[in-house]
């Protein structure tokens, strides 16, 4: 948590750089639940993290441990609402590595593999069985008063595939994109804000506030987000939680 400070100074609503360096690296507030864009942090040795999220659009349940060291495994099932209608259930198996830890003065680096719906994808072209690759990065700026990530990655989309004797309708590739910011305005609290997308389509956009409980390994997530065409798609109001554990095995 923020060191305390005068009353009556900025100070007090920014997170000194190694006390918020220090809450992602030892699994702090590293949680991307619902919001698209990941950092580069993972779970503490033999621990777990449950993410879970009910919205408008898609629910989910993401369990994540680091099984291997530097190794983070992930299975998470969802239902996605695609057409405003019904909610088709949803797969996906990520493993996730850190090639640089994030340090004070330094980002952090890490790769991400997995398959299943990529969820910079449209929601009505998340199939399970698509593969996608991205590199995230994270650093905390500003005196602590800023943490940002990037997302850099690649998505091959299964649905290309074409059937015996047809010519492949679409790009089976795609770049993906996306950046995040997380303001700390409590200790306790931050605010978070993204923009991701795919190829040079228009992006979505996502804000909402996080709330921290470190003590209890604990956070709860109000977030909404639409798309900036305008056409109403994205993932609207989302309430999410996430609970982090100690060492289990």
């Amino acid at each position: 948590m923020a060191t305390p400070t005068p009353p009556g100074t900025l100070r007090r609503f920014v997170l000194p750089t190694w006390v918020a360096t220090a809450l992602f690296i030892s699994g702090g507030p590293l949680a991307a639940q619902q919001y698209v864009v990941d950092d580069a942090v993972i779970v503490a040795p033999r621990s777990c993290q449950a993410e879970m999220w009910h919205g408008e659009r898609a629910s989910w349940i993401l369990p994540a441990c680091q099984i291997l060291p530097n190794l983070e495994v992930t299975v998470g099932a969802g239902f996605v609402n695609g057409d405003g209608s019904d909610r088709e259930s949803e797969y996906t198996l990520e493993g996730k590595t850190i090639l640089r830890e994030m340090g004070p003065e330094a980002w952090g680096v890490g790769v991400v593999v997995g398959i299943g719906p990529n969820p910079s994808a449209d929601v009505d072209e998340r199939v399970f069985g698509d593969i996608y690759l991205f590199v995230p990065a994270s650093r905390v700026v500003l005196d602590g008063g800023l943490v940002v990530h990037g997302n850099l990655g690649w998505r091959w989309d299964r649905e290309t595939v074409p059937e015996p004797g047809q010519r492949r309708r679409r790009p089976a590739h795609h770049l993906t994109w996306g950046l995040r910011a997380d303001v700390p305005i409590h200790a306790h609290l931050s605010l978070l804000g993204e923009a991701y997308g795919e190829d040079l389509e228009r992006p979505a956009v996502q804000v909402g506030f996080r709330t921290h409980f470190p003590n209890a390994g604990m956070e709860v997530d109000a977030s909404w987000g639409r798309s900036s065409t305008g056409s109403g798609d994205g993932p609207g109001f989302t309430l999410g939680l996430s609970l982090t554990s100690g060492p289990l095995f």
